[in-house]
């Protein structure tokens, strides 16, 4: 039955690889119900390191006898994906509902126990009265709403969580604004997001289930029709399925910012804030932490043809094993080289601390455990209006407490749109 599956996976693919190139009139349909597109996406990738993990903790894994259920065969595959899914648009007045439902069939060549099979689902709504407009980032109209609902299967290597996770997620979020006057407006969001852990493909100690609700309050200031200025307050519960075990999943934090979004000159743009952060567990034996946190993304126009995108952040965040701590920084160059074509490269590094709990000894741990360097390029091409393709190479470097590594990764797509 298996060796059956696989081999539809590969005509599937084989057949779409065939027939799109050919394809003109592939269920477009427009109503006045909405418009539903179809969209195919086939994508090959190496991984040097599939389990996000290095050469010794492989090893360590993969010889381990006390797993009678082991699927570890290489510490590097080749990744085939498809994923064919429906999207569907509809806008009626001021509100524009968008959705996708589909599936992704993923085959691993080595490691062929970890293929799967995943949905894809995700809708949302957005009510603006100026959304046909674009008529900035930092939107003037008296009131703003949207809403995304998304539920589905992730599957990815963690050098985070050292293996090669699977959880199902669900997401649902609501976020409203309303402009006072030309000048001041208010805003509140807020989501819940569900992950719920299947069992590792490295780790023995079985995954938490994790549910995050964060709520937040802001406060905006109109100083032009292209600038914002605002300040931010967001109260995040997290907890998790941890049957009274010493977790750290359990927790609540407050965070204030204050920041900017829209457009800072003719060729400054984007959304960039700075604050505090405390975070106080519900085990007593974790001490409450705090630091200064910050999430900016700004992007440099130099023509239109070149660009880059300065992306920062600082913040904790929650795992099923663990709490951290992490700065990242990006740094992304794009340049158009034609009509068809656009290159772009990137360099990046980041700096994870975490705490984690020890079970023998009852306590809390802090360790700054995890530093990784990454660079990559990448080349975009629109075949036709169509049919899109785009190739890269993705280079990190890993450098933990105990050990460090690299890891490679390569990777091409081919998406059609009809």
């Amino acid at each position: 039955m298996k060796t059956s599956l696989v081999t539809l996976k590969f005509w599937l693919l084989a057949y779409f690889l065939l027939i799109l190139p050919k394809v003109n009139l592939l269920a477009l349909v427009e109503s006045k119900l909405g418009k539903i597109e179809a969209i195919g996406t086939l994508s090959s990738e190496y991984d040097s390191r599939a389990f996000g993990i290095s050469s010794t903790e492989f090893s360590k894994a993969k010889n381990n006898s006390s797993n009678p259920n082991n699927e570890l065969k290489s510490e590097d595959d080749f990744i085939i994906s498809f994923s064919p899914a429906l999207h569907y648009s509809k806008t009626l007045k001021w509100f524009t509902f968008t959705g996708t439902a589909g599936i992704a069939l993923v085959q691993y060549i080595k490691n062929d126990d970890k293929s799967y099979t995943q949905p894809i689902t995700t809708f949302s709504i957005d009510f603006d009265e100026t959304l046909s407009k674009n008529k900035r980032i930092s939107n003037n109209a008296k009131i703003r709403f949207d809403a995304t609902f998304d539920l589905g299967q992730s599957v990815g290597a963690s050098v985070l969580d050292q293996d090669l996770t699977s959880y199902t997620f669900f997401d649902v979020g609501l976020n409203l604004r309303y402009n006072h006057s030309p000048k001041f407006g208010i805003g509140a969001s807020t989501s819940y997001n569900l992950k719920d852990y299947q069992s590792g493909a490295v780790q023995e100690q079985p995954y938490q289930d994790l549910s995050t609700l964060p709520l937040s309050l802001r406060a905006f200031y109109i100083y032009s029709e292209k600038l914002d200025f605002y300040s931010d307050y967001t109260l995040t519960r997290t907890k998790g399925d941890h049957n009274g075990a010493l977790t750290l999943t359990d927790s609540q934090s407050h965070a204030f910012s204050i920041g900017a979004q829209g457009d800072y000159s003719s060729k400054l743009s984007g959304n960039a804030n700075i604050g505090y952060s405390t975070l106080k567990f519900d085990n007593t034996s974790a001490s409450k932490q705090d630091n200064l946190i910050s999430q900016i993304g700004i992007k440099w126009t130099l023509n239109p043809k070149s660009s880059f995108n300065f992306d920062l952040s600082r913040n904790f965040s929650p795992s099923a094993l663990f709490s951290t701590f992490g700065t990242s920084f990006r740094v992304t160059a794009s340049h158009r080289m034609t009509e068809k074509i656009t290159a772009s490269a990137y360099l990046s590094l980041a700096a994870i601390d975490y705490t984690f709990s020890d079970e023998a000894s009852g306590s809390m741990k802090d360790a700054t455990s995890l530093n990784q360097y990454g660079m990559g390029m990448s080349l975009q091409k629109a075949i036709t209006a169509r049919i899109s393709a785009s190739g890269g190479y993705d280079y990190s470097y890993i450098d933990r407490s105990v050990e460090n590594y690299g890891r490679h990764v390569l990777r091409a797509e081919l998406t059609g749109r009809f």
